[in-house]
């Protein structure tokens, strides 16, 4: 018994590892394009802070290896991004094995849901919420003796963190319909834990976001209380008690 449970762990530990490696193997195989047109992809990326910029601000590079390593940073970023379809079709592939014959039917549909999912709170992030939090941080805190000089690693690294966080933020539905299918969780034991949930989701808000208005912190904090509203009813309509 304790061979096979041996064995077991083993045979799970192998398909994890197997994992990540085609995983890490499709991010290095689209990191060669990404970077190729990394001045594509670099435009593309600083478009969310051009337009708060004063118009007599660039963003610099204080150190001669930053500007290489920031062009390295957003082509690893760009293909992590385009390989999280696989991500979530590894880790739907890891846990699949657990679950009935009738719920492994469902497989294509959390794997294109969860990309969707992913993509559009990055996009959301991209397109509305990081404009505001960069003009906010740029202009609220600039004056006449005052320029901003972004620097590029502080703004891609803030930017990422920002738009991963999102994507991740947006699964969350998708994160409680796998875990309820296990019987980890319950659209019960979710509804008692509400007002925990909010003191938690504002201390997320306040440290994924970590400026000093109101309102950036509400762009993050909003969209997680609607999840964790959509969550529970998720939960409700997944689980079944015993």
């Amino acid at each position: 018994m304790g061979a096979e449970e041996k064995m077991t762990f083993l045979e799970h530990f192998g398909i994890l590892r197997k994992s990540l490696i085609k995983i890490v193997l499709l991010m290095i195989i689209l990191f060669i394009p990404a970077f190729y047109y990394r001045e594509l992809i670099m435009e593309l990326a600083l478009v969310p802070i051009s337009s708060s910029l004063p118009s007599d601000s660039k963003i610099i590079f204080t150190r001669p290896i930053e500007g290489l390593s920031s062009n390295v940073r957003i082509s690893f970023l760009a293909s992590f991004i385009l390989t999280f379809p696989l991500i979530i079709y590894e880790i739907w592939s890891f846990i699949k094995p657990a679950l009935y014959e009738q719920e492994k039917k469902t497989s294509a549909i959390v794997i294109i849901l969860g990309t969707l999912l992913f993509f559009i709170g990055a996009f959301c992030c991209y397109k509305f919420v990081a404009p505001v939090t960069f003009n906010i941080l740029i202009n609220e805190y600039s004056s006449d003796s005052i320029t901003a000089l972004p620097n590029i690693s502080d703004t891609l690294g803030f930017l990422s963190s920002l738009i991963l966080s999102f994507g991740i933020i947006f699964e969350y539905p998708l994160i409680i319909y796998i875990l309820s299918k296990f019987g980890a969780t319950s659209g019960k034991f979710l509804s008692s834990k509400r007002k925990y949930s909010i003191l938690i989701s504002t201390v997320i808000s306040a440290v994924l976001t970590p400026t000093t208005d109101v309102f950036s912190m509400l762009f993050m904090l909003i969209p997680l209380v609607v999840f964790y509203e959509i969550g529970i009813l998720v939960s409700y309509l997944t689980y079944k008690e015993d």
